[in-house]
């Protein structure tokens, strides 16, 4: 077997793509990230296609559309299904050591099949009945920490972990990012170094909670981060043009998304997210810079993308979870390859499905069952001029129905259901989404077109997951260990004395 490349896919939660020093933001600090651009491509316009976790993260892994892999659902670990197909998987039948570290937030199975070993950080990958299957709280068990655990739901005394508006209680050596670089650098320096590596080092955060360790604090001023122009869609215009459920879902304020007319205290929040992305790069650069001291680095392929954005300020709010928006659909992606090309941008639409096809193409490997993404290899080496059309597909929990949402080049359409209609936005005249022109006479040859290209593309499929069996699974494990951890507002002390694995 020829040489093959190694593979580091560097993933975090919920980073929206314009808090990125190499994509024009000044203001946060990311120099690792900054550094590997320069080395391979920045694509300027990738989109996820889901706007949430466990979906997008398939979407990713399998090289398949939700409409494919048909899991719109959230709560995915313990749901019965093999995949023989991911891309761990096919890497690992072709002679990779393959490891996933940190968040994975997929189905258990199709991890089990593709990785050789693995260590959870996130209660998501957590057995409903044992929360110290999740390796980083069983470190915070075996430390006597578990009561500083700020993940998940936050109770009374930790409601700062969704607006920023407080530091972790954990100090940073034993943080969610600390532990994921500690973990991650352990694995590749006992590897077996006879095979290649697949390592995917998956961060739980930027996504909340919003706590940055005690020690970084100050490392961003609040007073210093200027809002995005489109911050006045929610401050000044309360959403005016937007559909009436999400008039009705922010007026007056709301937690998630983060909607608040106190200028401070989202300017705080996004000052504590700077912090966690600043964090998070800081260990991607202690592990670059470990595969570099060994020689490693320059036979290595590094990735760094995200599952989904956050508003992170845009349109005047925080988190996710409303509508399909450039914040949410768009997210960072970089390439870096041996031989490949350096300091090059790349302006095409490109999706995550699409990063399957390429790491198995780059590292010489035949792509498995059915993929729908594309190799980017043509589109990084200039043979390409990209695709069309993104697509993003969800299940939209606050109004209950399916949405649709296709970007081309100039516009983005989104489409919720016959009765709340969609939103059309011409980013020509309005790159920041705010002026919807859905129903607009002067556009409606554009909603036409656009509509027809987005229903051929989902059509009509079966879910084997969505919302409505998310509801159920907390219904029936609302009272298991791990549910009243993650969602239920408890903490370790209170369920400690009654637990037994």
């Amino acid at each position: 077997m020829k040489d093959r490349p190694n593979i580091l896919l560097l993933m975090s939660d919920q980073h929206n793509a314009n808090c990125l020093g190499v994509n024009g933001n000044s203001a946060v600090r990311t120099p690792n990230l900054d550094a590997l651009a320069t080395r391979g491509v920045n694509f300027a316009r990738a989109y996820c296609n889901n706007p949430i976790c466990g979906p997008s993260r398939l979407c990713l892994h399998s090289g398949q559309y939700v409409h494919t892999h048909g899991h719109f659902g959230n709560s995915l670990f313990e749901y019965p299904e093999r995949n023989p197909n991911t891309l761990g998987a096919q890497l690992r039948r072709y002679g990779y050591q393959t490891a996933l570290i940190g968040k994975g937030h997929m189905i258990g199975q199709w991890n089990e099949e593709a990785f050789e070993h693995i260590r959870y950080c996130d209660l998501c990958d957590a057995r409903h009945t044992d929360p110290t299957t999740c390796h980083y709280f069983a470190y915070l068990v075996e430390n006597g920490l578990a009561e500083l655990y700020e993940d998940g739901s936050p109770g009374p005394e930790l409601a700062h972990t969704l607006d920023g508006s407080g530091p972790a209680r954990l100090p940073y050596e034993h943080s969610l990012e600390h532990w994921t670089g500690n973990e991650t650098l352990a694995f590749l320096e006992s590897r077996d170094r006879r095979r290649p590596f697949f390592c995917d080092m998956s961060f739980e955060r930027p996504h909340a909670p919003i706590a940055p360790a005690k020690e970084h604090w100050d490392r961003y001023d609040p007073d210093d981060i200027i809002l995005p122009d489109s911050a006045i869609d929610y401050l000044e215009r309360d959403f005016a043009g937007k559909p009436q459920f999400m008039q009705q879902r922010l007026a007056g304020g709301c937690e998630y998304p983060l909607a608040t007319k106190d200028v401070a205290r989202l300017k705080r929040c996004i000052a504590s997210y700077y912090t966690l992305i600043t964090a998070i790069d800081e260990e991607i650069g202690r592990v670059l810079d470990y595969l570099e001291s060994i020689g490693d680095l320059a036979n290595t392929i590094v990735v760094y993308l995200v599952d989904h954005g956050d508003f992170a300020g845009e349109h005047g709010l925080f988190h996710k979870n409303l509508g399909i928006y450039e914040s949410i659909h768009r997210v960072p992606l970089i390439i870096s390859w041996p031989g490949g090309p350096q300091g090059k941008q790349v302006s095409s639409l490109v999706e995550l499905v699409d990063v399957m096809p390429t790491l198995l193409e780059l590292a010489d490997v035949p792509r498995p069952g059915q993929v729908d993404g594309e190799s980017l290899l043509p589109v990084m080496n200039g043979e390409s001029s990209g695709k069309n059309e993104a697509i993003c597909e969800w299940d939209d929990l606050v109004i209950d129905s399916r949405t649709y949402a296709i970007r081309t080049d100039r516009y983005r359409l989104v489409y919720y259901n016959r009765e709340v209609g969609g939103e059309l936005y011409d980013h020509t005249n309005d790159p920041g989404e705010i002026d919807n022109l859905w129903g607009n006479a002067e556009y409606r040859e554009v909603q036409t077109e656009l509509m027809a290209r987005l229903l051929e593309r989902v059509g009509q499929f079966q879910a084997k997951t969505d919302f409505a069996h998310d509801r159920e699974l907390a219904r029936r494990e609302r009272l298991t260990p791990t549910a009243l951890l993650q969602k239920r507002r408890r903490n370790w002390r209170q369920i400690a004395p009654f637990y037994s694995d």
